[in-house]
């Protein structure tokens, strides 16, 4: 069931009101219930697979709990049945066409195709990160969920079941054992959270989408100016798209009495690739700091292991995102950013001229706009369809591309190539979120929530343009999240 369809709009409302009519013995069953209900509208038979996934890891998290002797080997028993469930189902297609690609070169067999065709179910990736946070924080000495009933809902809880954010159980299961009661600020917080994220999403992401996806359709026709621009609007479509997500999740839990991670912060402004991941897929982040950086010997190790250990949790990290050497690719380079990262900390920390214009205002608006287009450059592996395309419009965005059309001067042809208005607006639409956005920072309110300044009737007429402007604006056809696929 997607948040921006009539279905949820429907589901959402009835789920709200019999939580809070029905007594609160019966509470977490109705939302385990309606969770279910919720995954399975996609396909019924997943519901049995998240449910087995559930009562395996709710006994490994009791047998790690229970056992000295075993406890590690429970552990790595534990993370290794949830890698391979996630693995065959995300990466089996990979590892074959892999394998058949060396086999090939060695001229040797090539493996059979699969005697059944293999779905990613949704969320399957947020699923096995947050059962794996369980096991291990429960081998590092968090005591287990004891009623299964709450652990289930742990992570099916329908508001972050398909795309996060990843929540820990630690956060989440003592707000079901607490005695919720009804509140009116909750619920007009919770419904300015789902009007905002469904602005976010069908107003600008799937707008965006459109230009975006002619850019990256005909690459090949187009300038290196065009390419930049497109690539900017990709970052603000994945953007919109996910923190509009995020914002519908939260909103959502809100109204029945949940608060879930924030997993954004303007990320746009942010000064380096370091500080970038404080304010981007901030649940993500911090789970793979926690789960695989430090693991891996964090920065305790010296300079070349560290440098090793950010590499190759920023590769995981792509691959996590889907099963393609672009994937791979992605997080190989995010890695590189961190590195070189790092490297420049050190140095600028050593000289104090440089350190001294590094912390100008000047320097800091220079660094935002490195960190930004050197991140949106990377996004090009994420976009593209294959490795060859992302070269190719790598090296037209660096004006190395051995084609004509890949030296033209810095003059877009976006707009009449594509017949879209929407890179006339873009600019405006995007200096008006962030002028919103920065009053919200500066008056320390929830992102996604508007401050009323104490103007009577502000917040009724905010909330009504925005569901005017999702009813003029949306495009004919609804789509899908993006990181529904991962």
């Amino acid at each position: 069931m997607l948040f921006n369809s009539f279905n949820y709009m429907v589901f959402l409302p009835i789920v709200v009101l019999l939580y809070w009519v029905l007594p609160r013995a019966w509470r977490t069953a109705l939302l385990l219930l309606a969770s279910y209900v919720f995954y399975m509208f996609w396909k019924p038979i997943y519901g049995i697979l998240i449910l087995a996934l559930t009562v395996a890891n709710y006994f490994i998290g009791m047998a790690i709990d229970r056992t000295e002797k075993h406890k590690k080997l429970a552990l790595t028993l534990g993370i290794v049945f949830n890698l391979l469930v996630l693995g065959f189902f995300k990466y089996a297609y990979f590892a074959r066409d892999s394998a058949n690609s060396v086999l090939k070169v060695l001229s040797g067999p090539q493996l059979p195709q699969f005697p059944f065709d293999i779905i990613l179910p949704l969320g399957i990736s947020f699923f096995a990160f947050e059962f794996i946070h369980y096991i291990v924080d429960i081998y590092r000495g968090s005591k287990p969920v004891k009623g299964f009933m709450e652990f289930a809902l742990f992570p099916s809880f329908f508001p972050t079941q398909i795309a996060g954010p990843i929540k820990r159980f630690q956060d989440f299961v003592p707000q079901l054992q607490h005695e919720n009661k009804f509140n009116i600020e909750y619920l007009n917080q919770g419904v300015e959270l789902v009007l905002f994220g469904l602005f976010k999403k069908v107003c600008l992401a799937d707008n965006i989408a459109i230009v975006v996806n002619r850019c990256y359709a005909h690459p090949e026709i187009l300038t290196a100016a065009d390419m930049w621009l497109a690539t900017w609007a990709f970052f603000f479509q994945v953007y919109f798209d996910f923190s509009g997500y995020t914002d519908v999740a939260r909103g959502s839990a809100l109204m029945l009495g949940f608060k879930v991670p924030i997993n954004f912060d303007m990320p746009m402004i942010a000064s380096s690739i370091a500080d970038f991941w404080r304010r981007w897929h901030i649940s993500l982040s911090s789970w793979l700091r926690d789960y695989l950086f430090i693991p891996l010997g964090g920065s305790k190790l010296g300079e070349l292991m560290t440098h090793r250990n950010a590499l190759i949790t920023m590769t995981i990290a792509g691959l996590w995102h889907g099963a393609s050497m672009n994937y791979l690719a992605w997080g190989f380079y995010l890695g590189l950013m961190i590195v070189v990262h790092r490297e420049w900390t050190k140095l600028w920390k050593r000289l104090p001229a440089l350190e001294k214009m590094v912390q100008t205002k000047i320097f800091n608006i220079l660094a935002v706009a490195v960190t930004f287009n050197a991140f949106s450059f990377g996004l090009v592996f994420f976009r593209s369809t294959n490795m060859d395309m992302a070269w190719s419009v790598m090296r037209k965005m660096l004006f190395i591309d051995p084609s004509p059309a890949g030296y033209t001067a810095w003059m877009p042809s976006i707009l009449t190539t594509t017949g879209s208005i929407m890179f006339l607006l873009l600019p405006l639409i995007l200096l008006a979120f962030l002028i919103s956005q920065i009053v919200v920072s500066k008056f320390k309110g929830t992102p996604g929530i508007m401050p009323t300044f104490n103007i009577p009737g502000f917040k009724p007429v905010y909330l009504a343009t925005l569901a005017i402007i999702l009813l003029l604006v949306a495009p004919g056809v609804t789509a899908s999240y993006i990181y529904f696929q991962f």
